[in-house]
């Protein structure tokens, strides 16, 4: 294995045998040399690697402080050893670049056309107007530089823009410029890879995140189309609308393509030196759909990282993402084409792909979570169907993994619409629950939705009253993510509460019924009966101060439910009668004194037994 690392801001690199099976892994120390452009000075710069045909083609800083990025090629098999780099003289070439990936992409059948794709971002200056851009760029594997101009440097390299934006009504559209992260997803054709890219905005007042999706053909378009020219450093990028010299610049010399020119040395000396100016293609390339197919604003948090799986549902094939943010928590999300061509973003889950497993990597460790976690979406077929994960499907009895199958089982499944009302019966089934709240104290009415997408209504029916009205939050009543919070309850707020969720596909399904009743402070302060004696009256007295302190408890913490606040008074009070069993204070003394009674007998039978064996003994002495 080639290891590289900064080497505490001396980057060296060399080979690590790892042949046999020892756990640690012998360093070749006479392989060690420089890591100069093969990896960065910092651990915190950004840079990308990628080793094809005994290649390596590395993104970096060539510096101490990461300003001279390069692009570069390194390392191959001894007779075709070419280091390669960009330009340096030109920073319209790479300036200030922080690199993301790099793939090698096949362009045609013949392998003399395969090149290097790489993407990142950097400092961008059009006048005087400084921005940051992001870049997808290409140079061809069998590139070994210029003969006379542009000696060991790139002579293939062409960059164009990345665009990823929302479409305003004014026509002014709002701007993702800051490549994070690149995925490509293979297709059958391993020439066009889906190309997966997640931006961030460059403004400091509007913070978000973004994920489109591009195809190798637009790109592959992009570069086959009109060059960008600039006529000074205080100029603006034009389209250039001058001769193009033949061959065309940026294409890979091959022996089928003209076979005058074997190699990048042969190219003429007008194009390398048109390709010196024009790295820059005019147009840029914009994604599938015209638009991202999710995004994430005015959230605690960004996008940084993406993988993508494709799954096979019962009614179509679907792509689910899985996006890493820089707060460690992953989004698990499924992009849906609806007739119109439209797209709906629907979050699964907020939580590698391997063998169904998702590995998640930071600082403190590596966790595994499965791909396919159904459990989660409860025990109903409503809230299975509702969840719209393509990985699972309702069986009949439970949530489970979604296997496809050319046997019809009895699986349902509906990604596009998340109905159920067309998949499960008994959808109209409604729990119901009664809750005791205490006189101006706080009281929780928990309702939380097994789906990621519903949003959450609540409505009040009052006593006497056969209309509905929906709760308006204020001050006082406080919706939450998981229900309801009221604070200093009151005689009004008494009544049956609904809890309504309404799905994306404007499908809705009551949740939870719960009747609200209120304690009130007369009735927790009860007086007891003048015949009741003085030791009865201090009992209800402390029974009443405990039960206030049981309510205060159950309304003060969310987490515990009515349910189980009633299961541990009815423990309490089992337990008290298994003590007593109910026993009057004179049967109780009745058993006391047989008790006694029984064991004075028991003694004084063992008085006599030990006297018959003691004159036992004295009997034989005497015989002796």
């Amino acid at each position: 294995v080639y290891a590289c690392g900064t080497g505490a801001f001396s980057p060296t690199c060399a080979f690590i045998e790892i042949s046999g099976h020892r756990e640690v892994k012998e360093l070749r120390s006479n392989t060690e040399e420089s890591g100069r452009l093969k990896c960065p000075f910092d651990p915190m710069q950004p840079f990308t690697s990628v080793l094809a045909d005994q290649f390596l083609y590395v993104g970096t800083s060539s510096d101490f402080l990461g300003k001279d990025t390069a692009f570069t090629r390194s390392l191959g098999p001894p007779p075709d050893q070419h280091y390669i780099r960009t330009d340096i003289s030109e920073d319209y070439w790479i300036n200030e670049a922080r690199f993301i990936s790099a793939h090698p992409i096949a362009d045609t059948y013949n392998p003399d056309d395969d090149k290097i794709y790489f993407f990142f971002r950097e400092v961008s200056w059009e006048g005087n107007d400084k921005s940051i851009l992001s870049r997808v760029a290409r140079v061809c594997k069998n590139d070994v530089g210029g003969l006379r101009s542009l000696t060991n440097k790139w002579t293939t390299f062409l960059k164009a823009r990345l665009v990823c934006s929302i479409p305003g009504p004014d026509g002014v559209d709002t701007h993702f410029d800051e490549l994070q992260d690149v995925f490509l997803l293979p297709t059958r054709d391993e020439k066009n890879p889906i190309v997966y890219a997640i931006f961030t905005t460059s403004s400091s007042i509007f913070r978000g995140s973004a994920v489109c999706v591009y195809s190798m053909a637009d790109i592959r378009a992009v570069f086959n189309g009109p060059y960008a020219h600039k006529e000074g450093p205080d100029h603006r990028w034009v389209e250039y609308e001058g001769r193009i010299p033949y061959p065309r610049p940026g294409t890979c010399p091959s022996k089928t393509y003209d076979p005058r020119i074997k190699t990048t040395k042969d190219f003429p000396d007008e194009v390398v030196g048109f390709i010196r100016v024009h790295p820059l293609m005019h147009r840029s390339v914009y994604p599938l759909t015209g638009r991202p197919v999710f995004t994430r604003v005015r959230v605690d948090y960004t996008l940084t990282h993406i993988v993508v799986d494709r799954v096979m549902a019962d009614d179509g094939q679907y792509e689910v993402m899985f996006l890493g943010t820089d707060v460690g928590s992953v989004l698990k999300v499924v992009s849906i084409t609806q007739e119109n061509w439209s797209t709906e973003e629907v979050v699964l889950e907020e939580l590698q792909v391997f063998q169904q497993q998702l590995y998640v990597g930071s600082s403190d460790g590596l966790a595994q979570v499965s791909l396919s976690r159904c459990h989660l979406y409860g025990q109903a077929c409503a809230e299975c169907c509702l969840a719209r994960d393509p990985y699972c499907a309702w069986d009949g009895l439970t949530c489970s993994r979604y296997i496809p199958a050319s046997k019809r089982r009895a699986r349902r499944q509906d990604i596009k619409n998340g109905d159920p009302a067309n998949q499960c019966f008994g959808v109209g089934r409604v729990e119901e629950k009664v809750l005791f709240g205490v006189q101006s104290n706080s009281t929780f009415l928990e309702c939380i939705p097994k789906s990621q997408q519903a949003q959450i209504r609540w409505y009040l029916q009052r006593p006497g009253s056969e209309r509905r009205e929906e709760v308006q939050p204020d001050d006082r009543v406080v919706p939450t993510e998981r229900g309801l919070l009221i604070r200093s309850l009151q005689p009004s707020d008494v009544g049956v509460y609904v809890c309504v969720a309404q799905e994306h596909t404007h499908f809705t399904h009551t949740l939870l019924r719960l009747t609200l009743q209120l304690v009130t402070h007369g009735q927790l302060d009860r007086k007891p009966k003048p015949s009741e004696s003085p030791a009865a009256e201090t009992h209800h007295a402390a029974e009443a101060r405990q039960r206030y302190k049981d309510y205060l408890r159950v309304m003060s913490s969310p987490f515990r439910s009515l349910e189980e606040y009633c299961d541990s008074l009815w423990l309490d009070r089992k337990h008290s009668r298994v003590r007593g069993r109910g026993l009057g204070a004179g049967k109780w003394k009745h058993i006391q004194e047989m008790k006694k009674n029984r064991n004075r007998r028991h003694h004084r039978e063992k008085e006599e037994k030990r006297g018959r064996e003691e004159r036992g003994r004295v009997v034989r002495t005497a015989q002796q």
